[in-house]
């Protein structure tokens, strides 16, 4: 599944822009340095549509806010990998 619109209507890397009512906050995540310059970094992820997001809200950068998270390399390729060597050996 793709990106929703409301996904696509985030305006990444400014700070206070607003999300939008179907993101679901999954907490801070903690980071030492981050912490001392007083940053705080939150996840959330999309109910419509799954898009991973983080926020950065650090008042001192105008360029943080909203960033898309990269997406995972899919389970299956990494299992896959190591049984089609298992059977080449034999």
């Amino acid at each position: 599944m793709g990106t929703c619109k409301k996904c696509e209507a985030i305006v990444p890397n400014r700070r206070d822009e607003p999300g939008h009512g179907s993101l679901i906050s999954l907490g801070l995540v903690r980071t030492l340095g981050q912490e001392q310059r007083g940053v705080k970094h939150e996840a959330f992820t999309c109910a419509d549509c799954g898009t991973d997001w983080d926020y950065l809200h650090d008042k001192r950068d105008p360029a943080s806010g909203w960033s898309r998270c990269a997406p995972e390399p899919r389970a299956e390729a990494a299992v896959a990998q190591p049984q089609a060597r298992m059977a080449g050996a034999a």
